[in-house]
């Protein structure tokens, strides 16, 4: 996640996944996959403990801030956070909290906001659209 020479920063990456509009899907890149888990769980506070239904609640909401509805489900996101251990879980499943071993990751990208990020590319396209829909003036033949 760090902004290291030759890595991609967090919003660059995130730019690029952005690039053609709203998510459709987990990312397949596993870079990607751990850029997304990470900006979801810097959305959670790391001084408390959350029930699954509160998790739930709130990633649903983020998603709906970048994602095409049923983009990405926040079941699966949920257990990805999981499974990456940025968010640990009791056995039942029904207390989240997350993982102190992975403030770090997700302090990093705290400030990325990808609905922003979506805003700032869809600006960016609609630039290019008007600047190629402006019809160059054709030569005055007489």
């Amino acid at each position: 996640m760090n902004a290291n020479r030759g890595r991609e920063t967090p919003d660059r990456a995130l730019k690029r996944l952005l690039a053609n509009g709203p998510l459709t899907a987990v990312p397949t890149r596993p870079s990607d996959q751990d850029l997304l888990v990470a900006l979801a769980v810097s959305r959670f506070d790391t001084q408390r403990t959350y029930r699954e239904r509160e998790v739930n609640e709130k990633l649903k909401g983020w998603l709906a801030t970048f994602c095409e509805p049923f983009g990405i489900d926040h079941v699966a996101l949920r257990r990805l956070m999981v499974d990456s251990r940025f968010m640990s879980r009791t056995k039942s499943g029904s207390v989240y909290r997350v993982n102190p071993e992975t403030v770090a990751e997700t302090d990093a990208v705290r400030t990325v906001d990808p609905r922003h990020v979506l805003a700032e590319v869809r600006k960016e396209r609609d630039s290019r659209k008007r600047m190629h829909s402006v019809s160059p003036k054709t030569p005055d033949h007489r």
